[in-house]
């Protein structure tokens, strides 16, 4: 069996990791309101191999909240890899920060240099902003004190270690090494009209982040500008230039690069890390002497980039420049991986097949929508437990919920779904009514679980059935359910199970599509325009 373009081979006779060696990776980008631990729960369901993000966090929040674990805490070790994004100006705010971080056990912690929006980068002036001129040495100072953070942490764990430290989980999450990122862009342009989109400034600029120890960059590959677009804007308006980013890996062979914007879907992705057309069947041994040649990128002979932007061959509505290499040889072996946004928000599905054709597993962990949406409540009922059958009048608000004691099974409302559980106490009765007098519609208590956690847990799976029949069918049904203030307290997962049920079992049942099979208009393009998949 030919192997996977993913599957490295290990046994290259060298104590060096090379960039060759090493697996590529799939990111879901850190999105405000959408990286949440429903989302992340969601994505780790469909995929066990994805790196997962947090939303931005910043460094202030970190410093001075009353409720961290709220902010940072990993609900599960399922969750791994995840990568926890800061933001800040603060060098002082950013050291004790990442300090922060690396004792909640992230894998990585990413600085964000490419929030364009007025809160961000006009108000608190981070983000995007600190790739500017003047903003840079504020950058510089950033990243070496998160790189000097993680280091002496470090040390002090291993410290504390070989001291026989009690605190087993603090020593272990110190002692080990933390890879310190930035997320960027390719280019800026300022309130004042000052452009700086060349691929010289850009050098210039992660030269000096290298200097400071930051040697792993996610690229978005578009130029960001600040005052004149909004941040949806900033996602589409400005050209994508992805020769630039291929330029860039060229010129830091020592570096690590992600690239970010326009990727609407797996075989963009694995094209851009594997060259155009390369598939799970081809042969791409990594012992070969082709492959060793990899090994010092400046022996690579990139291919006649005859793309730029305006790219008239790409032929995008904005000029953009999509193309991915060719072939194999022409990838940049220290292009270590993709990042995909907005695609997963509103096609979540796309991500079933992530392990099998991009990572080359031999399967997926899931086949079909129902198995994906059992999963997820069942991770709902552990999470946010339904609040309809108890007399404790605590809110769930938030993670993790009241643990309350429940008088009967469930109540009048979510009965057809858990009702055969009845408790076994004499003193408890097996249902319990919702309903005023007579039946009516009068509410006897008030809602117990808020109209956020509700939001939050639906707002994952409503790209669900994107592209299938009935997909506003089922949208429509979770928000009707999700208003009515009755079956607010019997809990997200009843309300998806109860939308589930007016659904077609032949449509939850249907297997998805695999990736070289999916039709264009499967995939959400409209991330990019022009841009194919």
């Amino acid at each position: 069996m030919t192997p996977h373009p993913n599957q490295s081979n290990t046994n290259r006779g060298s104590d060096i990791v090379s960039f060759t060696t090493k697996m590529k990776e799939l990111h879901i980008a850190p999105m405000l309101d959408v990286s949440t631990p429903e989302f992340h729960n969601l994505m780790r369901i469909l995929s066990k191999k994805l790196v997962l993000w947090t939303e931005m966090v910043v460094d202030e929040t970190i410093m001075f909240s009353n409720d961290l674990d709220h902010h940072l805490a990993i609900s599960s070790e399922e969750l791994h890899p995840i990568i926890c994004q800061v933001g800040g100006r603060s060098a002082e705010y950013c050291y004790k920060a990442t300090q922060i971080v690396k004792e909640y056990g992230y894998d990585e912690i990413n600085l964000n240099v490419d929030c364009p929006s007025s809160r961000v980068s006009g108000k608190r002036q981070f983000g995007a902003v600190l790739m500017a001129s003047e903003h840079q040495d504020t950058c510089y100072d950033v990243v070496a004190a998160m790189k000097n953070a993680s280091e002496e942490q470090r040390l002090h764990g291993i410290q504390s270690k070989s001291n026989n430290d009690s605190d087993d989980n603090y020593t272990s999450n110190s002692s080990r090494s933390m890879t310190i990122s930035v997320k960027t862009r390719v280019g800026i342009e300022t309130e004042d009209g000052t452009c700086c989109d060349d691929i010289e400034y850009l050098s210039d600029f992660i030269h000096k982040l290298q200097e400071k120890g930051c040697c792993k960059f996610f690229i978005h590959a578009r130029k960001c500008v600040i005052g004149g677009l909004t941040p949806a804007q900033n996602r589409l308006v400005p050209p994508l230039n992805y020769p630039r980013f291929f330029e860039l890996c060229h010129r830091f062979p020592h570096c690590e690069f992600i690239i970010n914007g326009g990727i609407p879907g797996l075989e963009a992705a694995r094209n851009l890390c594997y060259g155009y057309g390369n598939s799970a069947n081809d042969t791409f041994a990594h012992n070969d002497e082709s492959s060793r040649n990899h090994d010092n990128i400046k022996n690579i002979k990139l291919f006649n980039y005859t793309h730029s932007v305006p790219c008239k061959i790409c032929n995008a509505s904005n000029g953009s420049c999509t193309a991915p290499p060719p072939k194999r040889e022409f990838v940049p072996s220290n292009l270590s991986g993709v990042m995909i946004g907005r695609a997963a928000m509103e096609n979540p599905t796309m991500f079933w097949d992530v392990d099998r054709y991009f990572y080359g597993a031999e399967q997926n962990p899931t086949m079909h929508r129902r198995q994906v949406l059992e999963q997820y409540c069942a991770y709902l009922e552990k999470t946010y437990p339904r609040r309809c059958c108890d007399i404790d009048e605590r809110i769930t608000s938030r993670i993790p919920a009241p643990v309350v004691e429940f008088l009967s099974s469930a109540c009048d409302i979510c009965g057809e779904f858990y009702g055969n559980n009845d408790i076994n106490n004499n003193n408890k009765i097996s249902k319990i009514s919702v309903h005023g007098p007579n039946n009516s519609k009068e509410q006897v208590r008030k809602p117990k679980i808020s109209s956020r956690v509700i939001d939050r847990s639906l707002k994952p799976i409503l790209g669900l059935f994107f592209g299938r029949p009935k997909s506003k069918l089922f949208r429509r049904e979770c928000d009707r359910l999700s208003r009515d203030k009755n079956v607010r307290n019997c809990g997200p997962a009843y309300i998806i199970r109860k939308a589930m049920s007016k659904m077609p079992s032949a449509l939850l049942e249907e297997e998805f599509i695999r990736t070289e099979d999916l039709n264009d208009e499967d995939v959400p393009v409209h991330v990019s325009p022009g841009s194919s998949r």
